[in-house]
């Protein structure tokens, strides 16, 4: 996968931009935001939140284009709730973006860009949303105090507007968060200290946390660390 810049216009609703290219998805975290994808055909397909790293071959025919989207912005940008948005993916009619890869992703930012002032996102689903990232081991229920939510509010808003529920997005988070810190660690010069990286990351201890990666990546979260740290003596 080649990670591209995000037009700085763009990036209150774009996460990141994307090009897959090979015989199948590559091993990495899940994501849990609806992707905006052009086919090699030009086609653009909507592909919903992850809780799992996808499996599978890659469409034929040249690269696979994607653009992220933050979570909370898919309904205003395409009119189409988040949890309406299958995980395998669905065509939406916004006309054929045929070309090379460049200019693929160009109209794919285009589409975004031209929907951008319309686009209104559930204010308390962004609060939420913020102290899910900040905060990633406090109970949902705390977070739906904090909005003024009860719960099975949140749950409905929260579903609408993401595609998850908070439960399984902030299940992601944690993943995310971990890894996060296991590279500033490897940054440092330090191996990761998963014990200590679990307990910050909101999981009870590092079996929960090598549980949480299993289930979701299907391996452990040192396998997605650079493969030189592990012949260091």
């Amino acid at each position: 996968m080649t990670a591209l810049t995000v037009p700085a216009d763009l990036a209150h609703l774009v996460a990141g931009s994307w090009v897959l290219d090979g015989d199948a998805v590559p091993r990495g975290l899940p994501h849990p935001a609806v992707d905006l994808l052009v086919m090699p055909d030009g086609a653009c397909w909507l592909a919903g939140p992850e809780t799992r790293v996808r499996r599978g071959p890659l469409p034929e025919g040249g690269p696979l284009v994607g653009v992220r989207l933050r979570p909370g912005t898919v309904t205003g940008l395409f009119g189409v709730a988040a949890d309406e948005v299958p995980l395998a993916g669905a065509p939406i009619e916004v006309g054929r973006l045929d070309g090379p890869v460049t200019e693929r992703l160009a109209g794919a930012l285009a589409l975004v860009r031209a929907r951008a002032g319309r686009c209104r996102v559930d204010e308390r689903v962004r609060v939420v949303l913020a102290a899910m990232h900040a905060a990633p081991g406090a109970p949902v229920d705390r977070h739906a105090v904090r909005a003024g939510l009860s719960e099975r509010q949140l749950r409905r808003r929260f579903g609408a507007a993401v595609g998850l529920r908070p439960k399984s997005y902030v299940r992601v988070v944690r993943l995310h968060h971990a890894l996060a810190a296991a590279h500033a660690a490897l940054a440092r010069g330090e191996r990761p200290d998963w014990a200590a990286i679990a307990v910050r990351s909101g999981c009870y201890d590092q079996s929960h946390l090598l549980a949480e990666f299993r289930h979701a990546v299907g391996a452990s979260p040192a396998t997605l660390l650079p493969v030189s740290v592990f012949s260091k003596p």
